[in-house]
């Protein structure tokens, strides 16, 4: 049994492409959203998982094998599952997407964190948010300085919900999926007047370089966070490389 920690489109789509080479796999998603978008490709487990929880699956369902191909900044999960893969005593693989290189943009800013992001971001007065929900927390204080921010998140009840309860009116949130083009990104940026643009390494899969492009193209700087850094086992870039590992640990 292959597991697949999913929650990127590259993680269904890895899923997808094992079930269809008849491996036996189960795909996990942490939120009935991502789980609705497994539908189709692969079976699926529902809900978010510790490291205790996941040794348990692995060890109830006989896991063999996981494939991590969570998203950049997921970083506890990758972490759980280095410490359930090890306990289990089970190969544990990292899909890594492309990015984490070198942008070249006249007025980037690059930050460690999101605590850096946000004290960054107090130098401006009109600030647009690319970077989710998971972190809006730490942006909203912000509002109670008097800085203008725009969020753009998911269109899930579960995120409205959260933006509410952190203080964001509705003509603060725009509410659609991405990624956005080079051109949408750039409506969006000028409509609302950003004055810097805050968005995280997320890779081309994630439309880093649009935003930075957009950002560029209106002249205004883009505060990047950068990824954590995690100490990965073994990092992999392709569906190629994992079938390759497969096949190792059946030889």
């Amino acid at each position: 049994m292959i597991m697949v920690l999913a929650g990127t489109k590259e993680g269904r789509e890895i899923a997808e492409k094992l079930s269809c080479l008849k491996f036996s796999v189960i795909a996990s998603a942490a939120t009935d959203y991502g789980g609705k978008l497994l539908e189709g490709k692969a079976r699926a487990r529902i809900g978010p998982l510790n490291a205790k929880s996941l040794e348990c699956f692995i060890r109830e369902k006989n896991v063999d094998m996981v494939i991590d191909a969570t998203h950049p900044f997921a970083m506890q999960i990758s972490l759980n599952a280095i410490d359930a893969c090890r306990n289990a005593k089970i190969k544990y693989i990292r899909y890594e997407r492309e990015g984490g290189g070198e942008y070249f943009f006249p007025d980037l800013i690059r930050v460690k964190d999101f605590d850096e992001a946000a004290t960054e971001a107090l130098k401006f007065e009109r600030i647009f948010l690319t970077i989710g929900s998971k972190n809006l927390d730490k942006f909203a204080m912000l509002k109670k300085r008097g800085k203008s921010i725009t969020a753009r998140v998911l269109p899930t009840s579960e995120v409205l919900k959260k933006c509410e309860d952190l203080g964001f009116l509705p003509g603060e949130i725009i509410a659609m999926e991405g990624p956005f083009s080079l051109e949408l990104n750039y409506c969006m940026f000028k409509d609302c007047r950003a004055e810097v643009v805050i968005t995280k390494d997320s890779g081309s899969a994630g439309g880093v370089l649009e935003k930075l492009r957009a950002a560029e193209k209106l002249h205004i700087p883009a505060i990047l966070v950068e990824r954590p850094a995690v100490n990965y086992p073994l990092v992999v870039g392709s569906m190629e490389e994992i079938l390759e590992e497969i096949r190792k640990d059946l030889s």
